[in-house]
């Protein structure tokens, strides 16, 4: 089994918690770009991931076996994954990428 497979789904609720108590220190890892064209780059910079993830509503919220959280955002085309782990300090987007389905859990 993959440490990124979503094992347990999340609900909204609990979710919104969540990213309500860490209002203000949620940062983007140097790392989360890497899968991305230099064209996605540009589009997606660390203040729209930002934006997404504490404004945005996900169509589906998990937990991965690597306990990071896994949230998909709808788009015009799929979904954009975009994956977070939570620690004692803030939230740190660590990888994001354009995926077309969201998981059947």
């Amino acid at each position: 089994m993959t440490e990124t497979r979503i094992i347990k789904r999340v609900d909204y609720f609990e979710f919104r918690e969540l990213i309500d108590k860490f209002k203000g220190k949620v940062k983007v890892n140097s790392h989360a770009y890497f899968r991305l064209s230099k064209m996605q780059r540009k589009v997606y910079k660390d203040e729209a991931l930002i934006e997404m993830i504490t404004e945005e509503k996900p169509a589906f919220i998990g937990i991965q076996k690597n306990q990071n959280y896994a949230t998909f955002f709808s788009k015009k085309e799929g979904y954009l994954r975009l994956m977070f782990k939570v620690t004692k300090e803030n939230i740190e987007i660590v990888t994001f990428y354009i995926t077309d389905t969201i998981p059947n859990i």
